[in-house]
């Protein structure tokens, strides 16, 4: 979804600078308020199309060329292998190219955002172009596109005055598991112990480098599909840095994505915005501000917010211990195939909470969700066919079982 006077026909190049004296290695993922966009042009002679050198010299003056990685991206050339005129370079869609800039003499700003005073770059309402003003009040106007400006995160509050939107947030705690809808909680540990319900903890060995370079894609992509006012994309970006993938975890700038998918009343934003609170990840832990988000994104039909109100009736988290209120909210999600409320299901019918005790009813609920690949169903299969709870006493049944969980 594109926003402003973006329009869906209209190809534009994400670019940001970076000085000359970075090495590539050191060189880290871009940042929303790095990037600026630039116009693409049919090229009459390539017939491919391209971004004009004068229109990134018009962002970054002192640019020196560009870069995609450690690659020095050329500009193109005619048949007689001579640099053609007005200088331009191909377009590298999903990509945000890195600008090498060199610093004026006397001076070492080199961004746009950089040669101006704070408050003198301003972006004219329903306009493409950047209209700068300098300090000799002299004013000039470019092409280049910043990237669109959002509302505070307070204005998504509006709507949800009984929620309270801390100003600053504190140091995280330590990770544990969250209520989402990838990872089941477990907490009530029966007398065999269970593993915690965590399939990414296991380590992993190193990535190659072409995995890298696939994430480093994804990631500009996410970006730039953020920008233009994609939710679905500004829960993604929210997502790596809550999990700190690709990017340093940051789980400010993670609520921050978060509340520009809500701003647009999207309900992964407002699950997501919970399981901050549930967890206590960047804000105070708080479950009945969990709640509210999630009853917010469970109206809306949200599988995963669903789960979580489960959880939170589960294990008396912010409201008093209910497992029927449980169970009724695990079945909405459970009959649609969604693994952790079908294993948190049978656990009730294996510990007979809220429900008559029933290893075999237990079994059932624990297949559906073992036959997805649910690691902690799979073992708890091999428990029933080791104890002989509701099944005759197996050993080879049991093994099998817990092989596929251990894998």
């Amino acid at each position: 979804m594109l926003q402003g006077n973006v329009q869906p026909q209209e190809l534009i190049q994400a670019i940001r600078s970076v000085e000359k004296h970075i090495p590539p290695s050191s060189i880290p993922p871009p940042h929303p308020d790095e990037i600026f966009y630039v116009e693409c042009h049919p090229d009459p002679d390539t017939q491919k199309d391209v971004v004009l050198w004068d229109d990134i010299l018009q962002a970054f003056e002192n640019a020196v060329h560009v870069r995609h990685r450690a690659k020095i991206v050329p500009f193109l050339k005619g048949k007689d292998l001579r640099i053609l005129e007005p200088r331009r370079i191909a377009v590298m869609l999903d990509t945000v190219l890195d600008v090498i800039v060199g610093s004026k003499e006397g001076s070492s700003p080199t961004s746009v955002s950089e040669r101006t005073a704070p408050g003198l770059l301003q972006e004219a309402e329903n306009t493409d172009r950047v209209t700068v003003v300098s300090q000799d009040n002299i004013t000039s106007t470019t092409s280049v596109r910043r990237n669109p400006v959002y509302g505070l995160v307070e204005t998504a509050m509006e709507n949800y005055t009984h929620i309270d939107r801390p100003l600053a947030f504190p140091s995280a705690r330590g990770p544990h598991a969250a209520l989402d809808d990838l990872t089941p909680a477990v907490k009530d540990i029966p007398t065999n112990p269970r593993p915690d319900d965590d399939n990414n903890s296991q380590q992993r060995g190193p990535q190659s480098a072409t995995a890298n370079v696939s994430m480093e894609l994804q990631f500009a992509r996410t970006i730039i599909s953020a920008g233009e006012g994609d939710k679905d994309a500004q829960v993604a970006l929210g997502d790596m840095y809550k999990d700190g993938k690709v990017v340093p975890q940051n789980y400010q700038t993670a609520m921050d994505w978060y509340f520009k998918a809500v701003e647009q009343g999207d309900a992964a934003g407002q699950q997501r915005v919970g399981v901050l609170y549930d967890e206590g990840f960047g804000v105070p832990q708080n479950y009945s501000t969990a709640m509210n988000w999630y009853l917010k994104s469970a109206e809306q039909g949200n599988a995963a917010a669903q789960y979580n109100i489960g959880g939170l009736y589960h294990y008396a988290h912010g409201v008093p211990r209910d497992y029927a209120q449980a169970m009724k909210w695990y079945l909405k999600v459970a009959e649609g195939g969604h693994a952790g409320s079908q294993y948190n299901i049978g656990e009730l019918y294996y510990f007979g909470r809220g429900v008559r005790q029933d290893y075999a009813q237990a079994m059932e609920w624990y297949l559906m969700a073992a036959s997805q690949g649910h690691a902690l169903s799979q073992f708890s299969l091999g428990v029933l066919y080791d104890q002989g709870q509701g099944v005759p006493q197996d050993d080879t049944q049991a093994m099998d079982w817990f092989l596929k969980a251990a894998q």
